[in-house]
């Protein structure tokens, strides 16, 4: 007799996923196979996850059905998943959500779709240039499977994308697509779709329970052979998956901050591992992430002009000191009014970008300097003109909303003021300088609802608006002809976050945005408006110079074993009582010296403890332990994985393995 570990997707136990069943002998099981069994007087599902021929010590019930003859896991999706508990430090029961919907596992009936199916004219394939045919024939011909192309923006990345597409789906193979957020979904699709004729199954955290599924199960059949979607989509069950290509690779969203913890790249690189010689991979941005330029610096691909005849877009810095010498205290320079009232004259159109919504950062009193702060986090709320029925202070970390004061609750003195800038403010002083002006307005309040960015970039592609004011998700990747104007209201912000990736996130968001400028005939203007001019970032920036900023960066993190040089683990730890807090922060930080010199890793490891950025949230106070190995081969979850497993498991303590944030 056979017996099979089960695993569920709730867990069993305190700290289990499976329990152990006998296979009845009329029975064929395989490992990934979904199987009903017997829990507590009912049916329920879930995976096989082992078979052994060892019977255990306690009496074992039968199997009682198989939902699906083909295993819904692959042997390769199996030895992942393994990898991933034991490198994230996470439960089984959360992974086999990521790889397996719930309807899916349990084989619920799935309702007919009442989505009609449109017919898809493939469009006439665009003229390649030399540099992108050469990026093609390297990657598709070479025997390297794992290539970063880095072009400039508007270097036609994306029609290389189609084309490496199209090779491997002409073959019937499987090609992913990952896209680093929903807002560029809607533009791929249509690009991939029209240039290669055939449907997308698309995957990304907004689509239905019944989309979701019958998308699973399409590729899981293997019918779809082009796959687009967000991160998660890497954990579809793909049959003959042939490319994987990860878009705007530098994007922090392919990072999970929820448990399983999970970064794209070492995902890949697993897979890679596991399927490498049936596998190739391309990572696709105008501004690699450090850690990417350097791993494959040996097979990166280079493009450095834009196609056709646009040319890189013209740069300024504009001193914001110096506008309030001058006694401007518009959030416009004289320089942007001049040039945003030029594009209107000449019916172009124009970006103003701000890296925070609402419509002022903090609520400030100027008699005695009370500021309204969110009383679960400790933190400023964010004052929104327009966000919610009424006007409304929010704290955008627990999501409280509070009516704003109409006296100081500290002075009682009614001076209040509403500093600071957000894109509802930037939205209204734009409608006072420019009345005629027709605005669009795009960030997380305004794009809430499921087809909400999609309305608002086809809006502004259909040129139904001359301005599009917007933050983080309207920075990267979307091809706006008509655009040749861009604005950075504040380039400061972010700039002084305590964080060794601070300085790059800003040069890379800052050269993004930059990018939707003069992607065609007309050259594309930018203003950057700061209050720091001479900061690296900015001018690296300005001058459209990555590689000076890249070998800036790469020697600070080579000083400091940052990655790639070292390799990190932030431990978060929780607690309503600030000295309960710090108490279990010291103790997790002894434990872990303790540990590391029994294992004679010592003198490659900094540990250290210090207050979270944000010490309280949603109502706890919050310290960090980092552990910062100085050797790129040593990786801290060697000594991670001798702790005591009450910790690991303690809700109240928060592994994460390269962490993008250090605060």
């Amino acid at each position: 007799m056979k017996f099979a570990k089960i695993l569920f997707s709730q867990k069993t136990g305190r700290d289990s996923n499976t329990l152990t069943y006998h296979i009845p002998e009329d029975m064929s099981i395989r490992i990934g196979q979904s199987v009903k069994v017997p829990i507590r007087n009912r049916k329920t599902s879930g995976i096989v996850w082992e078979i052994s021929d060892e019977k255990p010590e306690f009496k074992t019930l039968p199997i009682t059905e198989v939902n699906y003859e083909k295993p819904l896991l692959s042997e390769y999706q199996i030895k992942v998943m393994k990898w991933m508990h034991e490198y994230y430090f996470c439960s089984l029961d959360k992974l086999l959500k990521l790889f397996v919907p719930k309807g899916i596992l349990e084989n619920k009936k799935l309702r007919d779709s009442t989505k009609k199916s449109e017919q898809i004219i493939r469009t006439t394939p665009l003229k390649t240039s030399s540099s992108q045919n050469n990026a093609i024939a390297e990657i598709s011909e070479t025997p390297k499977n794992n290539f970063l192309i880095h072009g400039v923006t508007g270097s036609g990345k994306t029609e290389i994308y189609k084309n490496l597409a199209d090779r491997y789906i002409s073959q019937n193979k499987q090609v992913l697509i990952l896209v680093p957020e929903i807002s560029l979904t809607p533009q791929m699709i249509e690009y991939f779709e029209r240039g290669l004729g055939i449907k997308a199954a698309v995957i990304h955290s907004k689509i239905s329970d019944g989309d979701r599924r019958r998308t699973w199960l399409s590729i899981w059949k293997n019918e779809s052979k082009l796959i687009i979607g967000s991160r998660s989509a890497i954990f579809a069950p793909f049959q003959s998956l042939a490319m994987i290509i990860v878009d705007e690779e530098h994007e922090a969203s392919y990072k999970q901050d929820q448990s399983p913890r999970y970064t794209i790249h070492t995902v890949i690189d697993k897979i890679l591992q596991l399927q490498g010689k049936d596998l190739k991979v391309v990572f696709g941005s105008a501004t690699p992430s450090v850690e990417t330029a350097e791993k494959l610096k040996d097979s990166t691909i280079r493009i450095d002009e834009r196609i056709g005849s646009s040319e890189m877009p013209e740069m300024e810095i504009v001193d914001m000191r110096e506008e309030f010498k001058k006694k401007n205290h518009s959030i416009f320079s004289d320089k942007l009014r001049e040039e945003l009232q030029r594009i209107l004259n000449e019916k172009q159109q124009a970006i103003l970008f701000l890296n925070r919504r609402g419509s002022a950062s903090s609520v400030v009193c100027r008699d005695c300097g009370h500021t309204e702060k969110c009383p679960d986090c400790e933190i400023p709320t964010t004052y929104h003109k327009k966000t919610t029925s009424r006007e409304s202070l929010i704290c955008h970390h627990c999501g409280k909303i509070f009516p704003p004061p109409s006296e100081c609750p500290q002075c009682k003195g009614f001076n209040i003021r509403f500093l600071g800038i957000g894109t509802q403010r930037i939205e209204s002083e734009v409608l006072k300088e420019f009345p005629d002006a027709k605005v669009l307005r795009a960030d997380k309040d305004s794009t809430s609802g499921k087809y909400d960015f999609e309305k608002i970039y086809q809006s502004f592609r259909n040129r139904e608006a001359d301005i599009l004011i917007g933050t983080q998700m309207i920075a990267k990747g979307l091809h706006l002809p008509n655009v040749t104007l861009v604005g950075v209201i504040l380039a400061d912000i972010g700039l002084n976050i305590p964080d060794f990736r601070a300085s790059e996130r800003n040069f890379q968001l800052i050269t993004q945005v930059a990018g939707r400028a003069g992607r065609c005939e007309e050259k594309g203007k930018v203003i950057i408006q700061t209050y720091n001019p001479e900061n690296l970032a900015l001018l690296c920036a300005k001058e459209q110079d990555y590689d000076k900023f890249f070998n800036y960066e790469r020697t600070q993190r080579k000083i400091l074993y940052n990655p790639p040089f070292g390799n990190l683990a932030k431990i978060t730890i929780e607690n309503k009582s600030f000295q309960e807090c710090l108490k279990k922060t010291e103790g997790i930080e002894r434990l872990l010296w303790k540990i590391a010199r029994e294992l004679n890793l010592h003198e490659d490891l900094e540990i250290n403890h210090y207050p979270a950025y944000l010490s309280k949230l949603r109502g706890k106070h919050r310290n960090i332990v980092l552990i910062r190995s100085k050797n790129p081969k040593i990786a801290p979850n060697n000594i991670l994985e001798k702790l005591p497993k009450e910790d690991i498991i303690d809700p109240s303590v928060k592994i994460d393995i390269d962490p993008l944030s250090t605060t």
